[in-house]
């Protein structure tokens, strides 16, 4: 959880001079902290904190499809995500009220939600082949971002789908694939934290 500080302390400090693609990454780095402190708060005092996975979920894919919304707006059509965006809210509701409960792994949006976001990521490497100016990758916050996700989202892709089974394992096994989420998430805020700091140098 701690990984998240660093790039969102960082995003605080130069949210004013940035543009709308990296103002919306951190007011997702913010909500993410928040939710994510509240989590380990419930967890602490032995409180079951599977609902608040629920909320993390839809506030991650509609910050990130906003992300992309931006990065894409000259190519996809802004209507496009934003009814992406409410049909996986839907969905969500629908999968914590009637199928997996609150109290249960939302395993199903999580694991669609693996793969929008792979495709996304995937698509914004197509386009930057395709461009005909020539750029330096990487120093574009974009493309660092991009990575993050994408290394994040495919790494934890099997995990999301097999959570449910995986939980009733042997303790030693879930702190083994907890510890490979653990390290996805390193990965993921590391990616985020280089892309902000490419910004601050240009």
């Amino acid at each position: 959880m701690g990984f998240i500080f660093c790039p969102l302390i960082l995003s605080l400090k130069y949210f004013r001079s940035y543009p709308k693609e990296l103002k919306v990454i951190s007011i997702h780095l913010m909500l993410i902290a928040i939710l994510a402190v509240y989590s380990a708060s419930l967890w602490i005092f032995s409180k079951n904190n599977l609902p608040v996975l629920h909320i993390y979920t839809m506030i991650e894919f509609s910050t990130i499809m906003l992300f992309y919304q931006i990065v894409f707006k000259n190519v996809i059509d802004k209507v496009w995500f934003i009814a992406l965006i409410l049909a996986f809210l839907v969905f969500c509701l629908i999968n914590a009220f009637y199928i997996q409960k609150w109290h249960i792994f939302n395993t199903y949006p999580r694991t669609l939600e693996s793969i929008i976001i792979i495709s996304t990521s995937l698509f914004y490497y197509y386009k930057i082949t395709k461009q005909t100016l020539y750029i330096q990758i990487e120093k574009s916050a974009t493309f660092w971002i991009n990575t993050g996700f994408f290394i994040y989202f495919s790494g934890s892709f099997l995990l999301f789908m097999l959570s449910n089974y995986i939980l009733p394992l042997s303790l030693k096994f879930n702190m083994i694939v907890w510890q490979l989420h653990a390290f996805l998430s390193c990965v993921l805020y590391s990616l985020i934290f280089i892309g902000l700091w490419q910004r601050r140098k240009a």
